[in-house]
């Protein structure tokens, strides 16, 4: 299922593939990450555990609601790929993120992006990550 965060100027599309079969193990889901902020874009994907990416919806519904608080979705191996989220306790949020890609003849490619939107830009995209993959907290 895709996910998307966009604003007048930052879109941020995730959409995971989880393997079920692996679900004991520290990266068992392939996030797909899509970013554009400020005319400079990327895709790629990020090796996971579905369970971070849980955590990272529920760290994301708290700061919509009071402001405050990092989120924060990273990579524990390879290039350590991440996706921070930071409340200012004024209604904007500050978004951070470090991307990373080798094609097939080897040329590599970064993206280390900043941004902010504003808090109305994450109500729907947090709760519907919340929604989808709260489950897995309990696991």
């Amino acid at each position: 299922m895709k996910h998307i965060l966009e604003s007048e100027n930052f879109t941020l599309c995730i959409e995971p593939q989880i393997f079920e079969a692996d679900i004991n193990l520290s990266t068992n889901t392939i996030l797909s990450i899509e970013v554009k902020s400020d005319g400079f874009s990327a895709n790629t994907t990020m090796d996971i555990d579905i369970k971070g990416l849980a955590k990272f919806g529920n760290d994301l519904c708290h700061i919509y609601e009071t402001l405050h608080g990092e989120a924060r979705l990273e990579e524990p191996y390879g290039q350590h790929m991440y996706l921070s989220f930071v409340g200012n306790g004024r209604g904007h949020i500050a978004i951070k993120g470090h991307l990373y890609k080798v094609n097939r003849i080897g040329s590599e490619q970064v993206l280390d992006f900043e941004n902010e939107i504003d808090q109305t830009y994450l109500k729907q995209f947090c709760y519907d990550l919340l929604s989808n993959y709260e489950n897995y907290l309990r696991r």
